[in-house]
């Protein structure tokens, strides 16, 4: 009688076990769902791919990269553009050099093209105006602000397009 009972009661904490089981998997599950959700949502507000990788802020995207040419912006015939900052008392320098994507595919690719050639002296112009907007502390951490206000900037300058990036380098002293 007294296995039988025991028997009972084994039986009885295997099916409250298992219905506790199947309780917690439910609400496991829909709790998982949602925060896949949220975690969805938060990376499309701050532009990550949640494949993994990131999409630049300075770059449109719609070229493919084999459709990219990049032109090297020149101050008198060198790519180094310097800007100084006055740190503390110290001068500091931060060397840009800068390149600007352009998609050749466009309608007024060569356009474009042409009128960045010949209006180097403005372009360098706005990106020492940029680079001074920010101290010399601030200016490596802000590369990627730089880079989209600049593509902004030349987009706006030019009334197209057809440019697709801006990449600035920086060396700082």
């Amino acid at each position: 009688m007294k296995k039988s009972m025991i028997n009972v009661i084994t039986l009885a904490l295997v099916l409250i076990n298992l219905v506790l089981t199947v309780l917690l998997t439910f609400s496991l599950v829909s709790t998982n769902k949602k925060t896949n959700s949220l975690i969805t949502k938060v990376a499309e507000i701050i532009d990550l791919d949640v494949g993994g990788g990131t999409t630049g802020s300075s770059s449109k995207g719609n070229g493919s990269i084999e459709d990219i040419k990049y032109v090297d912006v020149k101050n008198n015939d060198d790519t180094d553009i310097i800007v100084s900052f006055v740190d503390g008392g110290k001068t500091r320098y931060a060397v840009l050099t800068v390149s600007i994507g352009l998609d050749s595919k466009a309608k007024d690719y060569s356009t474009v093209s042409t009128s960045i050639d010949n209006g180097m002296k403005v372009i360098v112009n706005k990106i020492t105006n940029e680079a001074s907007k920010y101290t010399y502390s601030t200016i490596s951490n802000n590369k990627t602000t730089m880079e989209a206000d600049l593509l902004k900037e030349f987009q706006e300058l030019f009334k197209t397009e057809t440019i697709e990036s801006v990449l600035v380098n920086m060396v700082i002293q």
